[in-house]
């Protein structure tokens, strides 16, 4: 035990609390998680990982019984937008694109605003988000058509096209309207990359026009009456 000399004599001075003493004290509360919140995140990390391994797997080809587990994390693939995953894009489709015509005040040309971008700056998943927004458009914009009932279904205007243009209109000062189109970015055929590459001797171009459909119009939107 320590001591300590003065003019009154010597008093006794208590050694300095351990760290691992502290810590024990304050019980989990020191570690900024409780129990409870470690046991709640362990959880969900579990089923995040159930989710992504069983979606991977579930991918064709694949068993009766890979799809099956796949299909009970549906909802959770849903939920949080993850259906572009590694392995997801197995037997892909072609790839929705959204192109915007940002039409000036000033007169001067239309702006030209493609979604996704063909080089996006940053980390992949800002790409993989305009990819989301591309995809989620597509399905909300997709033309009518006739279910066995014998009634048409879809082919109204996107409420969530009106959003993109919204959008649009508050970043970019200086527009007066916007018109969006959708068109869809097809995946070459590996023999037709091969025989071009032979052919030509240089990379195959993936943004050749061939592999880009006509432009559908999706609507006007004047940036007043949004």
């Amino acid at each position: 035990m320590a001591r300590k000399s003065g003019s009154r004599g010597s008093e006794t001075v208590a050694p300095p609390e351990a760290p691992l003493a502290r810590r024990s004290k304050g019980g989990d509360a020191a570690d900024g998680w409780p129990s409870w919140a470690k046991s709640a995140a362990t959880v969900l990390l579990c089923l995040h990982l159930a989710a992504v391994v069983s979606g991977a797997l579930g991918v064709p080809p694949s068993s009766e019984l890979e799809r099956r587990v796949a299909d009970l994390f549906t909802w959770h693939h849903g939920l949080l937008d993850q259906g572009y995953a590694y392995r997801y894009y197995a037997e892909p489709p072609p790839t929705p694109v959204v192109l915007a015509a940002l039409h000036r005040a000033d007169g001067l040309p239309d702006v030209e605003i493609r979604i996704p971008e063909r080089a996006v700056p940053g980390p992949p998943m800002r790409r993989q988000r305009q990819l989301a927004l591309a995809n989620a458009l597509f399905a909300s914009a997709r033309p009518a058509h006739r279910h066995d009932d014998g009634e048409e279904h879809g082919g109204g205007e996107s409420w969530l096209a009106r959003s993109y243009a919204s959008y649009l209109c508050r970043t970019n000062p200086g527009t007066t309207g916007v018109t969006l189109y959708l068109q869809q970015h097809l995946i070459p055929d590996p023999r037709q990359v091969l025989e071009t590459t032979r052919e030509t001797g240089l990379r195959f171009d993936l943004f050749d026009e061939s592999l880009l459909t006509t432009p559908r119009w999706i609507g006007d939107f004047p940036c007043d009456g949004l």
